[in-house]
């Protein structure tokens, strides 16, 4: 596959992940709430701190998809290992642990208070978990494109 359409397909994918995102801040979590939290009688004070988080978090999600954006558009004029990547990626690792950190904030809100429900609780857990993995993943890679340019550059100081 040429460095053109990974980029394209790359940015497809972005586009997706950006759709259901806004889909999940805007619809499914807002009437995941209402539907747990407004409907039982002792947690409907926690109905709009509720989405008021959701959409909170949205902001980080969505500073990574414009940065893999960019990434992307590297990639398809042949500039995929560039310093400038190694650090977006290392931005979207950051974010992506920021994300975690506001979620182990979440659970541990419903822990002490007591006030919770399990379907919400897995939730946070399997969000916790993918952005732990993204966060990892996204360091690991932006070491490995920081060694690529230096390797890069030193070999076009050698020609």
């Amino acid at each position: 596959m040429r460095q053109k359409e990974l980029s394209a397909w790359l940015k497809l994918i972005i586009i997706i992940c950006g759709l259901f995102g806004l889909l999940f801040c805007l619809y499914i979590g807002p009437e995941t709430g209402r539907g747990i939290l407004l409907d039982s009688g002792n947690r409907q004070e926690l109905y709009h701190p509720f989405v008021a988080f959701i959409w909170i978090t949205g902001i980080p999600f969505f500073t990574s998809l414009v940065l893999g954006w960019r990434i992307c558009s590297c990639i398809g004029s042949d500039q995929a290992f560039t310093f400038t990547n190694a650090d977006r990626l290392k931005i979207v690792s950051i974010l992506s642990m920021i994300e975690g950190i506001l979620y182990v904030g979440a659970l541990l809100y419903l822990l002490i208070v007591g006030s919770y429900h399990m379907n919400i609780v897995v939730i946070l857990l399997l969000i916790l978990f993918f952005s732990v993995v993204i966060s990892v993943f996204t360091s690991m890679l932006s070491h490995l494109v920081r060694n690529a340019s230096e390797i890069s550059q030193d070999n076009d100081l050698t020609i």
